[in-house]
């Protein structure tokens, strides 16, 4: 990432990151609005219910949280193929009732994992993570491994001895992809930082637990913030590529500063910064559900509650080479552009995608390889399916940003 550009205006927060003057990706943060996934809280039981192997608990939200018997049970290390996997946890024993781990009245420490939802509270977990710039802590486990997209089998073995070596007991750890290549005393000192947070918060959740009249609202419960737009920016979109971060407002700018190095922050008292980098067109088109490719050709992008289709039209593409060539590609410029869109609009769910219909297997194959080459410059999690039957490609991809 070379640069990126936080542009205040009125109630919302406008992020742009570009890589070689190209928009990659956008994200508009209403500070009215924002989103309580991954915010920590101190939860008091209200009900609980061993027939549905769930509890309610009081977070001081207005509906609320539910929280299910396997969110609440302690996390074993099951390994898989001799490799230890945040995939392969699962609760000590599915057939204790809830009723003997937790009790009426008990306060825990909780997580957020999933949004409220119409007249349902939100879902929380007892499980903690904490994210740091490279790694990733999860209290009360000893599972320690990296994020598949390290490919570099030495370098994924370097970073997991830092970690190993550095990791108090009882601490798991997933180790970033931005963490490749990174200095070892950078990462300690990114570990140490995320561990300092998590002292705070037993230490802020130990005082509340002591309190005799605790007050159930969310300013009294909430320990900790994960969705504060600086805490973001800096965490999230700040990589070792990053040259500058161009910011209109002087608090954001200060906040930045405070956490990040202070040569990579630029303050302009421009009221539209995106305007001053010549972006105000290429952000109007990001909403566009028709997108034209070079070729002539073009996707449609089309977002439903359910799924998202993708279909990639030959229009006025025509080739001098024979059929399947055109049609391959086609489908190749497509396969990249598919996987741009998605990253730069922030598509989560289920994606289905209609290429121009194939007959060659090894065509198919190619246009696959190229999705997945490009996966790799997205930091959401994305799984690509084979194509079916009826020549479509299914993918799941989780949105960044609520």
């Amino acid at each position: 990432m070379d640069e990126i550009i936080v542009e205040k205006k009125g109630n919302i927060i406008s992020v742009c990151v570009l890589e070689k003057g190209e928009i990659v990706e956008k994200y508009d943060f209403d500070i009215n609005k924002t989103s309580t996934i991954g915010n920590i809280y101190v939860g008091t039981i209200k009900d609980i219910f061993d027939g549905m192997q769930a509890a309610f608990v009081d977070i001081g939200l207005e509906k609320n949280a539910f929280l299910s018997l396997k969110d609440a049970m302690p996390k074993i290390d099951v390994s898989k193929n001799g490799e230890k996997t945040t995939e392969s946890i699962r609760i000590s024993n599915e057939d204790n009732k809830l009723s003997k781990t937790i009790k009426k009245g008990q306060k825990l420490l909780l997580q957020i994992r999933k949004e409220a939802l119409d007249d349902k509270g939100p879902r929380v977990s007892t499980h903690v993570t904490l994210a740091g710039n490279y790694l990733v802590i999860m209290p009360d486990t000893d599972i320690v491994t990296a994020s598949q997209k390290i490919e570099d089998v030495k370098e994924k073995e370097r970073l997991l001895k830092i970690v190993k070596e550095n990791l108090p007991k009882n601490y798991g750890c997933i180790i970033r992809t931005d963490a490749c290549e990174i200095e070892e005393n950078d990462l300690i000192e990114d570990l140490n930082k995320v561990l300092k947070t998590w002292e705070n918060i037993k230490e802020k959740y130990s005082t509340i637990v002591l309190s005799q009249n605790m007050e159930h609202t969310e300013q009294k419960c909430l320990i900790y913030d994960d969705n504060d737009v600086v805490l973001k920016i800096a965490r999230d979109m700040v990589k070792k590529t990053t040259k500058k971060v161009y910011v209109n407002d002087n608090e954001i700018f200060q906040e930045l500063i405070k956490l990040i190095p202070e040569r990579l922050v630029v303050y302009t008292e421009s009221e539209s910064i995106i305007e001053k980098f010549g972006l105000k067109t290429e952000i109007e088109k990001v909403d566009n559900r028709k997108i034209w490719l070079k070729c002539g050709a073009h996707i449609v992008i089309d977002k439903t509650e359910a799924l998202t289709a993708v279909d990639v039209n030959s229009s006025k593409c025509i080739g001098n080479e024979d059929l399947e060539q055109t049609i391959l590609r086609v489908n190749k410029e497509a396969a990249v552009e598919v996987m741009k869109q998605l990253r730069l609009k922030d598509i989560g769910g289920i994606i289905i995608i209609d290429f121009i219909d194939m007959h060659k297997q090894e065509h198919k194959d190619e246009i696959l390889k190229i999705m997945r080459e490009e996966q790799k410059k997205d930091r959401s999690k994305i799984e690509i399916k084979e194509f079916t039957q009826l020549n479509l490609v299914e993918m799941t991809r989780k949105k960044m940003y609520v």
